[in-house]
């Protein structure tokens, strides 16, 4: 067997975490370490098609591939960055899944912000939804390790700003970045968004015009094309804050890219968008955690939804680590 040591691990084979990471208990991760990654399948704040909870599992699985790719010495060469990659030089550990309560948003909460808050005190956190409702926990607990105001950049196709449902209530996945803005680290002042499509609350366009949200809709992406809108994100994000959470739900790339998704709106970013989205906001060191949300990767026989999510945060890590 000496004769096979030295060739990469097949994508299929072995345990499948992030990129064929090492396994870390969340108190463990290290501060030498460069990413920490969380998964947290949870879908039971979901307003319409349930699924997300299987979406960490199958990042995980299509992130094997990069891992293969990265096994070969000397990396490889990405063809749109002009970069040689070697996927193995990122430090990562995979720190497993949150515990979650499927039925309770409120036992499962507090589960979550404390596990970034941990993994965020060592290094940089990356969290794998989950609905999006994950998300203001995930924000809470990475704001409560830099102990201060953190921007948010959010790649959407829904703004998820409901103050209160008559169905849903005041927690559920189209409401987290109204919770975020009612806590002491966050506020729409900080908060950008980047394509938004499809139906809002007839209030929304007072909530941009009054409280200072930034906001690139789907057609301002393309008018103007993806790499302007980020970085007007971006700079809107850090306005007077040094720390920027990024979020990104799978839906906002069109469903012809991306249908494993609960909540598909027509009309979103192309794949390429995403890719290119990633290297541009790989560059910022202001951003200091991120996660990627709604794969229901159930809803997508033909796996593009977690194969894209899996590479568009390949394409966020090497920018931010290996340029």
């Amino acid at each position: 067997m000496d004769e096979l040591d030295d060739l990469p691990e097949l994508s299929f084979a072995g345990v499948q975490t992030f990129l064929k990471a090492e396994q870390a208990d969340v108190d463990d991760v290290g501060e030498s370490v460069d990413v920490g990654v969380l998964g947290v399948p949870f879908d039971g704040a979901v307003s319409r098609q349930p699924g997300a909870r299987f979406g960490p599992g199958a990042i995980r699985e299509a992130s094997a591939w990069y891992a293969y790719l990265g096994g070969y010495k000397g990396g490889v060469h990405n063809v749109e960055t002009d970069q040689t990659v070697d996927y193995g030089d990122v430090e990562v550990r995979d720190c497993g899944d949150v515990p979650t309560v499927p039925t309770s948003i409120e036992r499962t909460r507090p589960q979550i912000e404390a596990a970034v808050e941990t993994v965020a005190d060592q290094t940089f956190p990356l969290v794998l939804g989950g609905d999006h409702y994950v998300t203001y926990p995930s924000f809470l607990g990475y704001a409560r390790s830099v102990g201060e105001r953190v921007g948010l950049v959010h790649l959407d196709a829904h703004s998820d700003t409901v103050e209160s449902s008559t169905l849903y209530g005041e927690h559920f996945h189209g409401s987290p970045m109204a919770r975020i803005d009612e806590s002491a680290f966050g506020g729409y002042e900080n908060h950008a968004m980047v394509g938004i499509r499809g139906y809002e609350g007839p209030e929304f366009p007072d909530l941009v015009d009054e409280r200072g949200l930034h906001v690139s809709y789907a057609p301002d992406v393309r008018e103007r094309g993806i790499e302007a809108c980020v970085r007007d994100a971006v700079d809107h994000a850090t306005d007077g804050v040094d720390h920027v959470y990024l979020t990104v739900d799978i839906d906002a790339v069109d469903p012809a890219y991306a249908p494993g998704t609960g909540t598909p709106e027509p009309g979103g970013l192309t794949s390429a968008d995403l890719l290119t989205a990633m290297d541009v906001l790989g560059e910022y060191d202001e951003i200091g955690a991120m996660d990627l949300m709604e794969v229901a990767p159930k809803l997508d026989p033909t796996e593009s939804t977690q194969r894209l999510a899996a590479n568009a945060i390949v394409r966020f890590l090497e920018a931010k680590f290996l340029s």
